[in-house]
């Protein structure tokens, strides 16, 4: 700013007023770091496809349980496979055609998004390709563990972690039983738990973030907020 030093005014400055639409989050998390202090068993998640981003409230779709033509995922520790969709899905950052099922409890839009059973939240909001997220360390292919299936019911993906024991489990006390829905005629999610292990490793790391780096939050105490509405934008 040039001027007199003299003239008696006051010089114009800048000053931070709200956040602003450029500090918008696209993406939402609850970072559990102990696997007891989960607290979403029972509970139910459905994230609306608005054309712009989501709207997340509680969930609105029922447990779907594996029906006869849900397949098991040949998945052991610390691995993914691909599923084909039946119809495409519209996905925040665009359709696919397929989705990625990782044995750690995460479904990606595609493969860069690794296998890693550590939940990190860091990573998650910086991995190359959409993801929703259960994220703990599972093992499906433990001796005794239930399995993972996929399958479709009508228009919806269906995802199914059927009693599978965390990392390290021995019983039936280590079993885990959620599953996650894709919506291919809406682009719809939802998350739903029904028993969820208190043993484990690791702690659980839930939520959802779109492909690419992503501003960071802040955990959100999901219990709490699903009592209330909020949305995600595309940006």
């Amino acid at each position: 700013v040039n001027g007199p030093a003299s003239s008696g005014g006051t010089i114009a400055t800048t000053g931070r007023y709200g956040a602003g639409c450029y500090r918008r989050s696209t993406s939402f998390y609850e970072d559990f770091s102990s696997p007891g202090l989960f607290d979403l068993t029972g509970q139910s998640l459905s994230m609306l496809y608005t054309g712009a981003g989501y709207l997340v409230l509680p969930g609105i779709s029922p447990w779907i349980s594996p029906g006869p033509s849900a397949v098991p995922l040949a998945l052991t520790d610390d691995s993914d496979t691909s599923v084909a969709l039946a119809f495409p899905f519209l996905t925040n950052t665009g359709v696919v055609s397929s989705l990625q099922v990782c044995s750690n409890g995460f479904v990606s839009t595609g493969i860069g998004n690794g296998t890693a059973f550590n939940p990190d939240i860091g990573t998650m909001l910086n991995n190359p390709d959409t993801g929703f997220y259960c994220w703990h360390d599972f093992n499906p292919g433990t001796s005794g563990s239930g399995q993972v299936f996929f399958e479709q019911v009508g228009t919806i993906a269906v995802v199914t972690f059927n009693g599978v024991w965390d990392f390290g489990g021995t019983s039936a006390a280590d079993a885990n039983t959620f599953q996650m829905q894709f919506d291919c005629a809406t682009g719809n999610v939802s998350m739903v738990w029904q028993t969820m292990s208190a043993n484990g490793g690791t702690g659980f790391l839930f939520g959802y973030s779109p492909g690419g780096s992503s501003l960071d939050p802040g955990a959100t105490d999901l219990s709490v907020q699903l009592g209330n509405l909020f949305t995600l934008s595309n940006r």
